[in-house]
This record gives C-alpha cells, sequence and structure tokens, in this order.
C-alpha cells in the first residue's frame, strides 16, 4: 500500500469535510429562507484492503477512506410565522401545494402566492399557477358581483310565552274557565249556576263592564239581572257586551267555557275589558278568577322581492285562544301590499309539551311595488312535535325570523380557511366558495428533486404524486397568513460547523505527516 495510501486517505477525507462544509453552510445561508428544508451529509467508509489474515482466521484490513453514504433533507414542519396577508400559506401537515408550470407540475411548500393582472392566483417568483382541486387555475376576481334573489321561505325559530299577562291586546280571554258543575259553561248556563258564583244574583243587580276600545278610549256599560231586564244567562251577559262594544269588538264563548273578546280590526293592542259586580249587589261571582289578558308578539323579517331590494315585513303574533295564535304580517305601503289582502296565518296550535303541532296555510303573496308578478313567501315554523322551530312554552318570547334571499352584492373580502377552500365575501353577507387548493403528498419526500424557487419535482424514487384535499390524513392544515419557517436548526449546524472544521484540520494534518516522513524517506541516502 504504502505512504501514498495515507495521502489518498487524507485526500477523502477533505473532499468529504468539503461537501459536509458546503452543506452546513447551505443550511445557514437558508435559515431565513421560507419552507427551506435542512439537509445533512452522512459518510461512510471505503472500502478497506486486505493485507492479511490472521491466525485466527479474522481478516487483517486498512481502509482506503471516506466516501459519501448518503444526502437527505428533514421535512419536519418548520415553525409557523405570522405574516398577515391573506394569500400567504402555511401547511401543518405534510403536503405539497401544487403549481403549474405549463407542461408538468411542481410542488412547493411555501405558499407566498398572490393574484396576476389576470386575477390568477400565482407563486410569484416563477409565475406559476397554482392549482385547485379539480387541476384547474384559480381564479379570484375583485370585480365580482352578484344579482340579488328573491326570497322564497322564512324560517320562524323561537318561542311564544304560553303565559297571557298583557291586560290590553288584539284578543282578550279569560283566564279560567267558566263552569257549571265543572263543566264548561255554554251560552245557555245561568249566571247562578255558575261554580264562581258565591251568591245568586237578585232581579235588578248590576255587572259592571268597563274598558277600553281599540282606539284606546274608555267605555262604561252595565248588566242588570233579570228576565225582563237584560237577562240571566252568561250569552246574555255577552250580548251586553257586544252592544257595548259594537263597531269595535266581539265577544264570544269558546268550547273551554272562556269568554273571547277580540278586536274588529286587527292590529291593535289597546283593547280591555272587566267585569265586576256592583257593590250594592245580593248576587255576588269572583269576576277577578276570570280576568281577561291577552298576549302579542312582534318581530321582523327582511324579504327580498326579485330584483334583490329588501323590504322590512312586521310579524306579529296574537294568541287567540290556549295553544293557539295567529300570525299578521304587515309592511309600509311604500313597500307594496299583499294579494287579495291575505297577510295571515291562522291556526298556528301547539302540543300540551309546547311543541309546534299545525297551521293554516303558511304561504303569503306579496305584491312589491315595481314588480309586475306576485311573490310567494312559504313561512317555516317547524315540524310537527318537534322544538325545530316555534315553540309555546312559560318563559319570555322571543321568535326570530330569517328569510332566505338577499340583495345585489359586491366583492368585500375573502378567506382560506384550514381545508384550502377560498370564498368570497360579498357586501351582502353572501359567501361563495371560489376554489379548493390542491394539495400533493409523497411515499418518499427524500425522493424528490430540488430545482430552486423552493419548488420540487417529482421523481422515479418519489413516486407519483397522491392529489387530495388539505386537512385530510397527513396532508395537514392550511394555514392563511403565516409561511412556514425554516426549520434548520441554528445550534445544531453551528456545532456541526466545528466539527467540520476539525475534521478538515485531521485530514490536512494526514497529509502533511505523511509528506514529511515521505521526506525522511528520501533523506535516508544522504
Amino acid at each position: 500500500m504504502g505512504l501514498s495510501g495515507a495521502l489518498y486517505t487524507g485526500v477523502s477525507g477533505i473532499r468529504a469535510h468539503q461537501s459536509m462544509l458546503d452543506i452546513i453552510g447551505n443550511n445557514l445561508a437558508n435559515i431565513n429562507t421560507y419552507g427551506y428544508k435542512s439537509s445533512r451529509l452522512l459518510f461512510s467508509d471505503m472500502l478497506s484492503q486486505t493485507i492479511a489474515i490472521g491466525a485466527n482466521g479474522n481478516p487483517m484490513q486498512v481502509g482506503k477512506g471516506v466516501k459519501f453514504a448518503n444526502i437527505s433533507s428533514d421535512f419536519s414542519t418548520g415553525n409557523m410565522e405570522p405574516t398577515g396577508r391573506i394569500f400567504d400559506l402555511g401547511i401543518e401537515g405534510e403536503g405539497f401545494f401544487v403549481v403549474s408550470g405549463g407542461s408538468k407540475n411542481f410542488f412547493t411548500r411555501v405558499g407566498a402566492f398572490d393574484l396576476n393582472s389576470d386575477n390568477v392566483l400565482i407563486d410569484p417568483s416563477t409565475g406559476y399557477k397554482v392549482m385547485d382541486s379539480n387541476g384547474d387555475e384559480i381564479v379570484i376576481s375583485k370585480d365580482a358581483t352578484v344579482s340579488g334573489q328573491a326570497t322564497s321561505k322564512v324560517t320562524v325559530v323561537g318561542n311564544l310565552d304560553s303565559v297571557t299577562s298583557s291586560k290590553k291586546a288584539e284578543v282578550l280571554f279569560m283566564s279560567t274557565s267558566l263552569q257549571e258543575s265543572s263543566t264548561a259553561a255554554t251560552s245557555s248556563t245561568e249566571l247562578n249556576d255558575l261554580d264562581s258564583n258565591s251568591t245568586d244574583y237578585s232581579d235588578g243587580d248590576i255587572i259592571l263592564i268597563s274598558g277600553t276600545k281599540s282606539d284606546g278610549n274608555n267605555i262604561s256599560a252595565t248588566f242588570t239581572y233579570g228576565s225582563s231586564n237584560d237577562g240571566t244567562t252568561v250569552g246574555d251577559l255577552i250580548s251586553v257586551i257586544n252592544s257595548a262594544f259594537s263597531g269595535d269588538a266581539t265577544a264570544s264563548l269558546d268550547p273551554s267555557g272562556k269568554i273571547v273578546f277580540k278586536a274588529d280590526t286587527p292590529g291593535s293592542d289597546k283593547l280591555s275589558l272587566n267585569l265586576a259586580d256592583k257593590g250594592s249587589n245580593t248576587g255576588k261571582t269572583t269576576w277577578s278568577d276570570h280576568s281577561f289578558n291577552g298576549s302579542t308578539y312582534t318581530t321582523t323579517a327582511t324579504v327580498y322581492d326579485s330584483q334583490g331590494t329588501p323590504h322590512l315585513v312586521n310579524l306579529r303574533f296574537t294568541k287567540q285562544m290556549d295553544n293557539l295564535w295567529d300570525l299578521n304580517a304587515s309592511m309600509n305601503s311604500s313597500d307594496g301590499t299583499f294579494v287579495s289582502g291575505d297577510n295571515a296565518i291562522t291556526g298556528i296550535s301547539f302540543n300540551d309539551d309546547g311543541t309546534f303541532s299545525a297551521s293554516g296555510d303558511t304561504t303569503i303573496q306579496f305584491d312589491f311595488n315595481g314588480i309586475s308578478s306576485n311573490q310567494s313567501v312559504v313561512f317555516d315554523l317547524g315540524i310537527s312535535g318537534e322544538n325545530n322551530g316555534i315553540t309555546q312554552n312559560r318563559g319570555t318570547s322571543g321568535a326570530a325570523a330569517k328569510a332566505d334571499g338577499y340583495a345585489y352584492g359586491k366583492y368585500n373580502d375573502m378567506s382560506i380557511d384550514a381545508d384550502g377552500v377560498i370564498k368570497i365575501l360579498y357586501t351582502n353577507g353572501l359567501t361563495k366558495t371560489i376554489a379548493t387548493l390542491k394539495m400533493a403528498l409523497f411515499n418518499n419526500n427524500n425522493g424528490l428533486n430540488k430545482v430552486g424557487d423552493n419548488l420540487y419535482e417529482q421523481s422515479t424514487t418519489s413516486g407519483e404524486p397522491i392529489y387530495v384535499n388539505p386537512n385530510s390524513g397527513r396532508a395537514g392544515k392550511v394555514r392563511s397568513g403565516a409561511l412556514e419557517g425554516s426549520n434548520v436548526d441554528m445550534a445544531v449546524e453551528l456545532t456541526s460547523l466545528i466539527t467540520a472544521q476539525r475534521g478538515f484540520q485531521l485530514n490536512t494534518k494526514v497529509i502533511t505527516t505523511a509528506d514529511e516522513v515521505l521526506a525522511d524517506i528520501v533523506n535516508l541516502k544522504r
């Protein structure tokens, strides 16, 4: 082998450590390069020369130096560094963004994208187009608009208080039923036969009728007991009430034995009614147990016509009797009218457990000004027996109505979520999905070829790309407004730099030592 072997061994060591310095230097040079993956060099010894076989049969070998074994990259995810730019995208996983160079696709971890003059999303360092999940370019126009859409359905969700507590309302009814022997009274039931009558009335006894009309004006009247006077039955009392409020409100007796008092003109909450015995009466009825109360709840809905013009519609719920309500819709005359005055949903009934039961026709026909055709809107009150719509429970009324449809809108903002879905938000509140980013996975990331500009290309050893959507499996989430930092560990690299330097020095020492020995051998003849 001779002393020349030591020279060549030292040379191989110098070359290896020079490459090691190159790699460490490149890592440190890219410490602030977004998406950069640090590389490392692994050494292995060269083939060894067998110079003899030992007495024990073991070969005695002398190494021939060092060589490269492998150069690989660390594909662990770097820290996410916030940038605040919506088109700066980081990946919290193993995936790669896909960009098209025209004839072929390239792959990158650096989502520092932007729009070109044609509103196409590109990688500005190369001009390559970012691909969506369908393999198409992504166009995001900030001049985008969306036409208005007419409302077809209004969904009503919330609660109507089951307890009537208002002394003034459009519809009033007794808090408890009039009964005869614990059975609901009828119009022919004698007042003296009522369970709440403690002392029989005598001819000439007076029941005082007082209240306010629907216009808010006070009214006072009397019912004089006796067959030769106003009468003796519940029906007779109701007739006197109707006479007193003639043309303004009407009283009737419902099947449960409650007197229901309703304004003739809908929309008034000023109606009130009170019954009491005159102090000088012989007969007495506990009318305080049969006080008149009502319940009204009002909310609004914004209904859009076919041109996307919004119209504020008032929705008024009025309790008609136990577990039964009506809904009346109204709007300003400057908005329009209702077809044939059909602006009500009647018979909205509830089950004993407070769930919605049924209703009449829930379609209301609108005739908006400036629109030639009528517009039908369905009011969704819920599913019978379910709590998914409107309910009637004890508690504060708080029903809300949400209409579909929308006004004309222009581009306002955009977002990119963790699933890589790109959405545009319009000024009318509508959100529209534009595209979903395409992401690629490889079975062997270290088999990818680096082609510069933070790009990779596939190779035979990397395998074919596996195209997936972001946030699926090991692909990882997309983080908008952040970029993945370099995963170079400065402390590790500086330590390796010292090691490489020492290795280089030691190998130069081998060469100089071997050279000195050869010089001594040459000088032996002197």
